[in-house]
């Protein structure tokens, strides 16, 4: 009974401990499901539901293909993780996992390209 014991506490410790190392690696898929709860949580009051942005507060508008163009993934997690102006930082906030997962959604705000007309 004790060796059951020990194996299934040794077992649940490897599989709390693989669970922390997902999350901070970027290998939990939660993370992606999520981001429009941080987004609406830390982001939208600045950046707006829409990401168009607060005109105020001039932040970028996310959904200009021009800025969309102008930036790369590792500049938006940069600006995440370092704060830019009157942006907070969010470094030690969130995980990696999340970062990737706002980057993305903030792409999802780019103009979908419309296919040129058909020509008959």
């Amino acid at each position: 009974m004790k060796k059951m014991f020990a194996f299934l506490l040794i077992a649940l410790a490897f599989a709390v401990a693989f669970m922390a190392a997902g999350r901070e690696t970027g290998m939990n898929t939660v993370a992606a499901a999520d981001a429009k709860a941080i987004y609406d949580t830390k982001c939208v009051k600045c950046h707006s539901a829409d990401g168009k942005g607060l005109k105020s507060l001039a932040p970028p508008d996310f959904t200009d293909a021009k800025w969309q163009a102008s930036r790369t993934d590792a500049q938006l997690k940069a600006t995440i993780l370092n704060g830019k102006e009157t942006m907070p930082a969010f470094k030690g906030a969130l995980p990696p996992a999340d970062v990737a997962a706002l980057v993305k959604l903030v792409r999802g705000f780019a103009p979908k390209a419309t296919a040129a007309p058909k020509k008959k």
